[in-house]
């Protein structure tokens, strides 16, 4: 009986770059439709400011009730950093930048 073959570094490599890809298609998507939204309510940068701070408190608040204290502790700050991130395209969308 054959095992298969472990792919090459290069497939792994060209996957990779292809999630990363569509990952980032995604937060430029996300911070647009955030933008166009918060530009059409008139939002101001405190308003802004006071959309984040309680998505972050919500996602603390997640993830402090999760049973494994380091599995919480590692996805709550992927989490984090990724809103941040997402923030970060939102205000500069809105030529607010942080």
């Amino acid at each position: 009986m054959s095992q298969a073959a472990p792919d090459s570094w290069d497939a792994v490599r060209a996957r990779v770059t292809a999630a990363i890809a569509r990952r980032d298609a995604a937060f430029a998507e996300t911070a647009t439709a955030w933008a166009r939204f918060a530009r059409a309510q008139g939002w101001s940068r405190d308003d802004l400011q006071a959309l984040w701070d309680g998505l972050t408190e919500d996602v603390v608040r997640r993830y402090t009730r999760e049973a494994d204290p380091a599995r919480s502790k590692l996805a709550r700050q992927e989490v984090l950093a990724a809103m941040a991130g997402l923030r970060e395209r939102v205000l500069k969308e809105l030529e607010l930048e942080p």
